[in-house]
């Protein structure tokens, strides 16, 4: 049995994401995702502890998915979120889309 922090198995991608902050679409790129949230490399910093939307495509969505947020850490080349709640049709394309993905192994 696992006793690490993590809920959500995570998977490493590379998402192009949009991250609507004061106004702002800052890009970046998703290194890894999972269900809980992910991990956004970007030039953009936006600070600790700051509501965000995300927009992100994956193959199984038709359109955009728009997920409120919150920035969970953040460091030097991008900033980790938490996503807030996930509709039915997202968790659904989420599951699809991590069946094309390589999972991330739990840190020691």
């Amino acid at each position: 049995m696992t006793t690490g922090r993590r809920v959500h198995e995570r998977f490493n991608c590379e998402l192009p994401v949009t991250v609507l902050y004061e106004g702002d679409e800052l890009p970046g790129i998703a290194s890894n995702i999972s269900l809980g949230g992910l991990y956004i490399v970007t030039e953009s910093q936006v600070p600790f502890g700051m509501d965000v939307k995300v927009r992100f495509q994956v193959p199984s969505l038709k359109e955009p998915a728009t997920v409120d947020s919150k920035v969970r850490w953040v460091k030097p080349d991008g900033y980790g979120v938490q996503f807030g709640s996930l509709r039915a049709l997202e968790v659904w394309a989420l599951n699809q889309y991590f069946k094309t993905l390589e999972s991330q192994p739990e840190p020691e």
